[in-house]
């Protein structure tokens, strides 16, 4: 059976945005992962939950040691994470790519895409980058971009990916300011 951990660098895979979750999860217990969040919602507690039932109090070492957390509020700053980050072997996780995408005017979501292929292609040289992403209008033609550099991660064929393990809810990374 593969594993996601047999994955050769030098690759960008694109996962199911559904199973981003699972991986997360099967990375930070097999060595670490590096977590860039592009999308509004972090299951933060959902990871400590699922992390805390497999492996109990190891948890907290777990979250603090073996998960980098940033997020990127806008497409200047996910290409600014992106191009500040060092090459390291930790594989990379970068969930909802294309979420920051939304808010740019046309002519510079073309630029700021490029610039952020570069960098993850630079970043895949050491370890391997899982994308997720949701391209629906007016972006579908950066789905068609992703899809041909990347290589299609099918959950059947690795065993990582358990299903809806983290319940139907999502925290959100911040909660909403109350005026």
């Amino acid at each position: 059976m593969h594993t996601l951990l047999t994955l050769p660098p030098g690759q960008l895979y694109l996962i199911p945005r559904e199973n981003t979750f699972d991986l997360t999860i099967e990375l930070a217990l097999n060595g670490g992962l590096r977590l860039l969040m592009c999308g509004n919602h972090l299951p933060f507690y959902d990871i400590a939950y699922e992390l805390a039932r497999r492996v109990g109090h190891k948890y907290e070492r777990i979250l603090k040691e073996e998960i980098s957390f940033s997020r990127a509020e806008t497409c200047i700053q996910l290409v600014d994470f992106l191009s500040e980050m060092d090459a390291q072997t930790t594989p990379m996780l970068v969930s909802d790519l294309l979420s920051r995408f939304y808010a740019e005017a046309d002519r510079q979501v073309d630029q700021l895409f490029f610039a952020c292929q570069v960098e993850l292609q630079r970043l895949s040289r050491d370890c391997p980058v899982f994308i997720s992403a949701n391209p629906k209008p007016p972006l579908e033609r950066l789905g068609h971009v992703l899809s041909r550099i990347t290589h299609q991660i099918n959950p059947q064929t690795y065993h990582i990916f358990k299903g809806n393990t983290h319940g139907p809810y999502t925290a959100t990374l911040f909660p909403p300011i109350q005026d």
